[in-house]
């Protein structure tokens, strides 16, 4: 798993390479994300979702994190809610 930042993030595999883009949302501040993205996906896993659902729980985390001011991490409302819109498509 490949952060992009703004972009989402890349997810290659032995047998796959899969593009997750992040949604567009107001940024407050980018501390923070890349370890609530790394969180997202070690809870979506221990969910037991997919590898696949999980990278793009991480990046809805990771998204979450943005909409926050300073040091603050994501919201789990603001990341279940961004995992839920990612899934719809």
């Amino acid at each position: 798993m490949v952060s992009l930042g703004a972009g989402g993030a890349l997810l290659v595999t032995g047998r796959t390479c899969r593009r997750i883009h992040a949604p567009s949302v107001r940024t407050i501040s980018k501390v923070g994300a890349g370890d609530s993205m790394t969180g997202g996906i070690v809870l979506g896993l221990e969910r037991g979702l997919s590898l696949d659902e999980s990278a793009m729980f991480g990046v809805a985390a990771g998204t979450a994190a943005v909409m926050t001011p300073g040091t603050e991490l994501c919201r789990r409302e603001d990341t279940e809610r961004i995992y839920e819109k990612m899934r719809k498509g």
